[in-house]
């Protein structure tokens, strides 16, 4: 193809393209209906109204007292935080909860941690004690109506499962006639104050209880390794209860005290160690008829001195076998690996 053909030819296919763009163009009646211009939709658009802050983490109730004690406080959040945490489980660690006002207008209420049936029974007992009679109540739905008290007002007390099973919301109003949110207030507040004290009450006979109890003691006993081969405890107690608690222990693991002198710090035990039992049952038929000696001369290997030695504030504790001397056998280590794991404890 000639140059003057190759140009003619460029230019029609050019001027054809165009053409063909402009004409696929005009069969819209405007750009807007390929890529439509919303911007008057969004200025028409109305702002979102701003979050609702909950009842219960709104400012004015942050400061909020809890009934009957004024420091300590902690709330149904830091309840649920604290019921919910791993640790609580895994370390036997109770929460510290108590009755805590939450909520706002009508949405006021009593959270109260406890067992449900514990709580509607001092529910009934606060409308006794303050002398307002209960003309209805159904635990089943949580509903007590009061008749007219003195203040000619009568509260109806609605109570409602919690986020738990073992928190109940309790929240009053009035009885057949219009609500007075400062009556209702009031009344909450007082309820409030009776539970809060009984939790008090409660926390009080808890501690003395678990005060009570015998108070497990661990003692620090190290297995010493020492010349010859010997062994011995060192005890971080002083020798009379060193003392005391070697004797408890070998008559509740049941041997035999033959012998004892608290002056010499001396046991004398018959032990039999249950590794020799097999060694002891094949013993041959003259050693069983040697019955004109002594117990202690026939299986002299039975028996043993505990030697307790009074170290300041400590206590050492050495085996010794029945001619009083000193042994480091099998046995004694494992009669002193015996007392080690007791008076550990």
């Amino acid at each position: 193809m000639s140059e003057f053909n190759y140009m003619n030819f460029k230019t029609i296919s050019l001027t054809f393209l165009v053409a063909t763009l402009l004409s696929g163009c005009g069969a819209f009646s405007g750009l807007d209906q390929v890529i439509p211009d919303n911007s008057k939709k969004y200025r028409k658009a109305e702002t979102m109204p701003p979050l609702d802050v909950p009842p219960d983490l709104s400012s004015e109730r942050i400061n909020d007292e809890i009934a009957g004690n004024q420091t300590g406080t902690a709330t149904y959040s830091e309840f649920e935080e604290s019921a919910t945490n791993p640790l609580a489980s895994k370390y036997n660690i109770t929460p510290e909860v108590k009755p805590a006002l939450s909520g706002e207008g009508a949405k006021r209420h009593l959270v109260i941690p406890g067992d449900r049936d514990e709580t509607w029974q001092r529910l009934l007992d606060f409308w006794a004690i303050t002398g307002v009679t209960v003309k209805r109540k159904d635990l089943r739905i949580g509903l007590m109506d009061t008749e007219v008290g003195s203040d000619d007002y009568a509260y109806r007390l609605r109570m409602e499962r919690g986020d738990t099973s073992k928190v109940a919301e309790v929240y009053v109003g009035a009885a057949g006639m219009d609500d007075n949110a400062q009556k209702n207030e009031a009344m909450l507040r007082q309820i409030a104050e009776y539970l809060g004290g009984l939790y008090q009450q409660d926390k009080a006979e808890k501690k003395e209880i678990e005060q009570s109890q015998p108070q497990v003691v661990t003692v620090s006993v190290v297995l010493l390794n020492e010349d010859n081969d010997h062994q011995a405890l060192l005890i971080d107690q002083d020798f009379p209860d060193v003392w005391q608690r070697t004797g408890r222990i070998l008559d509740s693991k049941g041997f035999v005290i033959e012998e004892q002198d608290r002056s010499r710090g001396l046991y004398f035990v018959h032990y039999i160690d249950p590794f020799n039992e097999a060694e002891t049952d094949e013993e041959g038929i003259f050693s069983k008829l040697a019955f004109w000696r002594d117990d202690e001369e026939k299986a002299p290997e039975e028996y043993y001195y505990i030697k307790l030695i009074s170290d300041a504030e400590k206590t050492k504790m050495i085996i010794l076998d029945a001619d009083e001397t000193r042994t480091s056998s099998a046995t004694a280590k494992r009669l002193l690996g015996l007392m080690q794991e007791q008076l550990s404890k």
